[in-house]
């Protein structure tokens, strides 16, 4: 049954957690088979032996047959199976089992009309102070992160709706939105929540596969809700350790003309993810990370001229 779900559209699972999901949506499936298998005929039989030509007359006794009533009990006994087998454990695995954050990846994801916005904790492990009052697009701070704030000055903010996570690695996605309700949802991974206005809610999942694949917005949010998308990139643990370091080093140094070749090469490691690649993404991720070390090098020594230049004219 999963093979011909996966035919008709069922996106394959990609997440160590998936399975449970799958398990229940084929017994769902199985279910609806044996319903339609039962009940279209007799719908079609009851059209044709009680058409009016040959029942003129109204019976006010009615069947007195309990068979409907035996089909209904079964159908309520198959129901409580589902959800006592497959759907109360599958819901506790996810949100009563969730991993120590020692040993995942912690992620915040800020959904806005019409994107998907990824910040991460950086080296220090510990997520920068923010407030609504500092959200400002046109200085492109999206979750009004204080960079001010000593803990928010390593802080990694990838661009909008590219969210990056290792293979075989938990990780744990703090969902919170600055407007209004929108559904977190990838289909590859087994994963979809209602992101709510006033809360930040965690949803977990362990990836499998490395590769690139699209995150979707489930909930009508408004007149452009079908631009919001974005895209989760799987790594290699090497793979996501440089592109990240790289990503961090690009942030800090903040100068296009001193990163662009770092830039072109993280590029083309989401380039060869998307291509199932993750061989070639992690060796050109190690490229962006030497890429951008050199051009933070650069920026230093750059600075150390200009304060010569200033102590020359000060003379």
């Amino acid at each position: 049954m999963l093979e011909l779900l996966t035919r008709l559209g069922l996106p394959a699972n990609l997440s160590a957690q998936g399975g449970t999901i799958d398990d229940a949506l084929v017994w769902t499936h199985i279910l609806m088979v044996i319903l339609f298998l039962f009940w279209a005929p007799f719908f079609i039989y009851t059209l044709i032996r009680f058409r009016k030509s040959k029942n003129p007359n109204a019976s006010y006794k009615g069947i007195r047959s309990h068979f409907s009533n035996y089909m209904e009990g079964g159908v309520a006994v198959f129901e409580v199976v589902l959800l006592l087998g497959f759907a109360f454990p599958a819901w506790e695995l996810r949100v009563n089992e969730v991993p120590p954050a020692a040993d995942a990846e912690i992620v915040r994801v800020v959904a806005q009309q019409f994107k998907w916005n990824v910040h991460y904790p950086g080296p220090d492990g510990e997520f920068g102070r923010t407030d609504v009052s500092l959200i400002n697009d046109e200085v492109l701070n999206f979750i009004g992160l204080d960079y001010e704030s000593e803990t928010a000055k390593d802080d990694i903010l990838p661009p909008q709706g590219h969210l990056h996570l290792p293979v075989d690695k938990p990780a744990i996605i703090q969902l919170s939105t600055r407007d209004v309700i929108h559904s977190f949802s990838i289909p590859v991974m087994r994963v979809k929540q209602d992101v709510i206005p006033g809360m930040r809610i965690p949803v977990w999942f362990e990836p499998t596969q490395t590769g690139s694949w699209e995150i979707a917005c489930a909930q009508l949010c408004g007149n452009s809700h079908y631009e919001m998308k974005g895209y989760i990139h799987i790594h290699t643990q090497k793979g996501y350790d440089a592109f990240m370091d790289a990503l961090s080093i690009v942030n800090e140094i903040d100068d296009y003309d001193l990163t662009f070749e770092a830039d072109k090469k993280l590029n083309k490691v989401i380039k060869f993810l998307r291509a199932g690649d993750a061989e070639t993404a992690e060796s050109f991720a190690v490229e962006a990370k030497s890429l951008a070390k050199i051009a933070l090098q650069e920026k230093e020594e750059m600075g150390e001229e200009d304060e010569w230049e200033d102590w020359d004219e000060w003379e």
